[in-house]
């Protein structure tokens, strides 16, 4: 007999490493944010599967309902609020900066960043773009299409700031050792990580919530939870454990 297993469509911008990004050696999607759609996903009876969106597309697929839910480091931003459903908090992050290690005393704050001979880059469409058009007035600021190439365009001279965040910017500092997060401890906003829920699926966002207060519990056997535990195997992040707690929504 077939299966007659459900399929619950994520979308995902897929590159956002090391929350979700196409791993093309494995031909399959990988990261924190895919394993958390995976726990979702089976909590709810249903198989994964995962389907392209992008960070300039991202809301206007949901509304179509051209998948499930979304997922991939997305941030709730009072745009996304008000035009969609979104689950509670699982992941606290905020906005900084990759730099090479040589210039880290240099970019300090906001106005050292701002100045017309500092090559500023970040990916189109989301709230890394957002920031930097909000924030940054003054230097050469550069787009550059894929977000998880541009550390590595950093490293090798081509820009000097990354608009990037906490959770991303931990990240590349252990793959990249001449890359520096010189406010890493100080970001400029404060932020976190929800899914998107599109509207055939609204309805859904009390069970989502459930299943991520259940990850986010601390278990009786181990001092850290669930989320705890896949932060820090995939991502090396958090490093407290306050940046993965529960919260009552102000909706």
């Amino acid at each position: 007999m077939g299966s007659t297993e459900k399929q619950l469509f994520f979308g995902t911008p897929g590159d956002y490493e090391p929350m979700a990004y196409h791993a093309a050696c494995f031909g399959s999607y990988r990261g924190f944010d895919i394993e958390l759609a995976w726990h979702i996903a089976s909590a709810l009876g249903c198989k994964l599967e995962v389907v392209d969106t992008t960070w300039n597309t991202l809301v206007q697929d949901a509304k179509a309902n051209a998948f499930d839910m979304a997922i991939g480091g997305i941030s709730r931003t009072p745009q996304r609020e008000a035009e969609l459903t979104l689950s509670d908090d699982y992941l606290e992050t905020g906005k900084t900066i990759l730099c090479r290690k040589a210039d880290a005393a240099r970019f300090t704050s906001i106005a050292a960043i701002d100045e017309p001979d500092v090559r500023v880059m970040y990916n189109p469409g989301g709230t890394n773009e957002a920031f930097a058009k909000a924030k940054i007035h003054h230097a050469d600021c550069r787009i550059f299409a894929k977000n998880v190439d541009i550390p590595q365009q950093i490293a090798l001279g081509r820009a000097d700031v990354m608009i990037t965040e906490t959770v991303e910017a931990a990240f590349y500092l252990r793959r990249f050792p001449e890359l520096a997060a010189p406010l890493i401890d100080k970001p400029f906003t404060h932020e976190a990580f929800c899914v998107v829920l599109s509207p055939k699926c609204a309805g859904m966002v009390g069970a989502v919530n459930r299943i991520l207060a259940k990850l986010r519990a601390s278990s009786k056997l181990h001092a850290s939870s669930k989320l705890q535990e896949m932060a820090q195997r995939c991502i090396g992040w958090p490093p407290h454990a306050n940046h993965i707690e529960s919260r009552e929504e102000n909706r």
